[in-house]
């Protein structure tokens, strides 16, 4: 007998019930395979198979996925946690999807959103920890004074962002760190929100 990854059980439980609030009806199983970056539809078979034995979903007429009677009805969308990004020098970026949460479309918006645990102590002064979780709108352009995500070469880190004429400033909001100038910056994300471990 396989051994279930609960954590996998549990992000596409998630999945399914928000993809049913947001649209309507249910996701397909290549929706999940793709959503979740599984290897294969089999993975998605074995466990939908397990949710189905654990009475978290039903059948619909067709035998795919029903909807479920308890859903609860509050609008959330689906954020995926991609690793950690560092608050300090700049580390290596690496998408790492560790889970998909489901966030409260009421508190966090709409839009693409994805998470990352923040590593360092150079955004102190911002509010954010060693530890905490960033909630990051993706796009690729940032206004000064925002919060970003930003990619330099290979490396991501997180900090204030100020465009110059020429270059950019990264400026951390710690005063034991210097700025970060650069005039080659992607921008991955802006910081909208943060999710502290107490």
């Amino acid at each position: 007998m396989k051994v279930c990854n609960e954590k996998l059980v549990e992000s596409m439980l998630s999945y399914i019930k928000t993809y049913q609030i947001n649209n309507g009806r249910s996701p397909s199983y290549r929706n999940i395979m793709k959503a979740l970056n599984l290897s294969s539809l089999s993975v998605v078979f074995r466990y939908i198979d397990v949710l189905r034995s654990r009475g978290e979903l039903e059948k619909n007429d067709l035998g795919g996925i029903g909807i479920s009677s308890n859903l609860n009805c509050s609008k959330s969308i689906i954020a995926p946690i991609l690793g950690t990004v560092t608050c300090g020098k700049p580390i290596y970026a690496q998408e790492n999807i560790e889970g998909v949460y489901s966030l409260p479309t009421a508190i966090f918006g709409r839009g693409e959103l994805f998470l990352l645990h923040a590593e360092g102590d150079s955004m102190i002064n911002a509010g954010i920890k060693d530890g905490d979780i960033l909630v990051v709108r993706k796009t690729e352009v940032a206004e000064n004074g925002q919060i970003v995500v930003a990619l330099l070469g290979d490396s991501a880190t997180a900090k204030t962002f100020y465009k110059k004429r020429d270059y950019v400033v990264l400026h951390p909001e710690n005063p034991q760190y210097e700025d970060i100038i650069t005039k080659e910056v992607k921008i991955l994300g802006i910081v909208e929100h943060l999710i502290h471990k107490f």
